[in-house]
């Protein structure tokens, strides 16, 4: 295909509020086109709820049934009008072209709808040359039956889906269908309880008029689809209120709190609230969102990418990050007044403190580290785990919530309670014996942001020899310079990002009960669920081990009683027999393999790099000697490209 403006038919149904209608405006802009296929037929439009389109539904250039064959059609037609590539746009049910191989040129399909018709879609992905999806996580799916299969999302068009510059006249506003009993009636519902909600079934522009009259724009991705409102929502300049539509590409593309506000159904009042009270912060979020997508996520965008790929131009569509970089180009990438302000507000953050007694072991208690948070923006969530220090604390001024439990339910139980009364993005989990700074939460918080995949992160930790329970190094503070990677993260001080929590359905473990592993526990579920534990060099705290429990002969828990000894022990048999079982399922030994291996291989090439090769000879020797045969594995061959990089480096010397 060398035309510099190549002939594209465009086949699809025609109705004008159908992504391909959106698409036909951008291929005009750079190809010759023809438009080929059926108008959308009226009983549909009855069925759908379309009477406010306010669009004439045109016929195509060449009109033709919900089905027809493309060999008589190009019978019919002269050699000089036949198309350099042929696209079809997945649009209404039935709509199925025959005998694409009459078609001499490179045969493309976009796919809109593979998260509700998978098997169909596999079907239809072998008939094209080149398959573009709009959901990113089925493209290795469909790559089994096509291996041309790329990932092209939804977009916006920029000169539809605009301000209007009228004021805003909603609290929070809503286009698209509500089925009766559904998801979405039912958050609709929960916000209709609390604020003033704006519904309309309507298209184009009415549609982009509802958006820009309104502060807060609802959106609920269906079986977590990326869907065009996104984008459309975000292009008006509204601030977009949306779920989180998982393995979708939403998560790399844009940033809750920074480009838009992502909700969970448990907490999306409290987060629709927070932004309507905070009206800067708001306007500022959202007009950093329209940039985004009008940087990177518009219909033009899309179709160039597209074209690239079918030319041969590029070898794939670009990656999520790829667009997040492209969305970005002349924005500042942290935009100071919007971090700013979400600092200022305690809806950020929050810190879950489970508090049995006044630590008497130690010189910190709950009411020094009430004292510490007096200045550290955040909301404190306390759970009383008994009722007598609840009498004395329960209302004090620094505290914005509390459960009082009439008996110890211990620590795991308690810090599951406190994430599922949090409403923050990021939940802290500290011991009533912490004394700590600001600048130690803020350092914490901005890596548990920054990190690749981090899921938890705190100051303290280690890496842990499973079959033995020991640790293979303990890093306490003052003892690394840079963060790591690590089995687990102690658990009197450590930061969460809730959204992981939730979509990976991890939570700490209720049977350990009263207290231990519940740090190993939670760090392996973090592995097995693809993300990292962390711990990062801070100073600004201080922390005695066992402030309550060196205190205590036994420790009361519901109607029973132990030693922390006996403790220790259940607790030991119900890990190993816990993690042996899950990996036995999944078989696979790497869940239970230390990441302490790979940290000594960092290590010894920091040795060379230093010229020291000695001593990281004596590391490696050491490590290997120390660790289990199942350990060793992932490591033999960093460690082999190590030493032949040493005995390379000596021999130029």
């Amino acid at each position: 295909m060398n035309k510099a403006v190549p002939h594209v038919w465009l086949s699809y149904v025609s109705y004008p509020v159908t992504t391909a209608a959106y698409l036909e405006r951008a291929l005009r802009k750079i190809c010759r086109v023809t438009t080929i296929g059926p108008k959308l037929p009226e009983e549909l439009i009855d069925r759908w709820d379309l009477h406010n389109l306010n669009q004439p539904v045109r016929p195509h250039d060449i009109d033709t049934p919900m089905s027809y064959d493309l060999g008589e059609i190009l019978a019919q037609l002269s050699p000089s009008a036949h198309p350099d590539i042929y696209l079809w746009v997945e649009s209404v049910g039935g709509h199925q072209p025959w005998n694409l191989e009459a078609l001499e040129c490179p045969k493309v399909g976009y796919l809109i709808d593979t998260h509700l018709s998978l098997d169909y879609h596999r079907e239809l992905a072998k008939k094209f040359d080149f398959v573009f999806l709009v959901h990113g996580q089925f493209v290795n799916e469909i790559r089994k039956v096509n291996p041309k299969t790329y990932w092209l999302p939804v977009a916006c068009d920029p000169e539809i889906h605009s301000a209007d510059g009228t004021e805003k006249c909603f609290d929070i506003g809503f286009v698209g269908s509500i089925q009766p009993g559904t998801r979405r009636q039912q958050l609709l519902n929960c916000l209709a309880s609390e604020f003033q909600i704006h519904y309309e079934r309507c298209f184009w522009n009415d549609m982009a008029r509802v958006f820009s009259q309104s502060n807060v724009v609802f959106n609920e991705c269906v079986k977590d689809d990326l869907n065009m409102r996104v984008f459309e929502v975000m292009s008006t300049g509204s601030m977009l209120l949306t779920d989180m539509a998982r393995d979708s590409g939403q998560k790399e593309l844009f940033r809750d709190g920074e480009d838009y506000a992502v909700y969970r159904d448990s907490n999306i009042c409290d987060v629709a609230r927070f932004y309507l009270d905070n009206g800067e912060l708001r306007e500022q979020i959202a007009a950093r969102g329209r940039r985004l997508v009008h940087n990177a996520h518009t219909y033009d965008h899309r179709i160039a990418d597209m074209m690239a790929v079918v030319s041969g131009g590029k070898p794939n569509t670009f990656s999520a990050e790829e667009l997040r970089k492209r969305s970005l180009a002349g924005v500042a990438s942290i935009d100071k007044n919007i971090h700013a302000m979400a600092c200022i507000s305690s809806a950020r953050r929050s810190f879950v403190i489970p508090v049995l007694d006044m630590s008497p072991a130690s010189e910190y208690n709950i009411l020094t580290l009430l004292n510490d948070l007096e200045d550290i923006e955040g909301e404190v969530i306390v759970i009383f785990n008994g009722q007598e220090v609840s009498e004395h604390l329960k209302d004090h001024p620094r505290i914005t919530r509390f459960a009082i439990m009439k008996h110890n339910i211990g620590v795991a139980r308690a810090w599951n309670l406190g994430l599922e009364i949090a409403v923050t993005p990021t939940v802290f989990i500290l011991n009533a014996d912490l004394h700590v700074e600001r600048e130690a939460i803020d350092a914490i918080e901005e890596a548990l942001n920054t990190l690749p995949d981090a899921a938890c992160v705190g100051p303290q930790g280690c890496f842990s020899e499973y079959s033995l329970i020991k640790d293979y190094v303990y890093f306490d503070k003052g003892t690394f310079n840079r963060p790591l990677v690590v089995d687990a993260v102690s658990g009197f001080f450590f930061a969460i990002k809730i959204e992981h929590f939730n979509s990976k359905i991890i939570r700490f473990e209720n049977a350990f009960t009263p207290c231990y592993f519940e740090e190993l526990d939670i760090g392996l579920q973090i592995k097995q669920a693809g993300l990292k534990n962390y711990i990062v060099p801070v100073t600004g705290y201080d922390h005695h081990w066992s402030g309550t429990i060196r205190a205590l002969r036994e420790i009361e828990f519901y109607e029973k009683s132990e030693t922390a000894g006996e403790v220790l022990l259940r607790n030991r048999r119900l890990f190993l027999n816990k993690w042996h079982a899950i990996a036995g399922r999944c078989s696979g030994k790497k869940l239970l393999e230390s990441g302490f291996m790979d940290y000594i291989a960092d290590q010894a090439e920091l040795l060379i790099g230093e010229g020291r090769y000695s001593d990281a000879e004596i590391l490696i020797s050491d490590a290997t000697a120390r660790a289990p045969e199942s350990d060793r594995t992932s490591a033999i061959r960093r460690f082999c490209i190590i030493i032949a990089g040493k005995t390379e480096q000596s021999k130029t010397a």
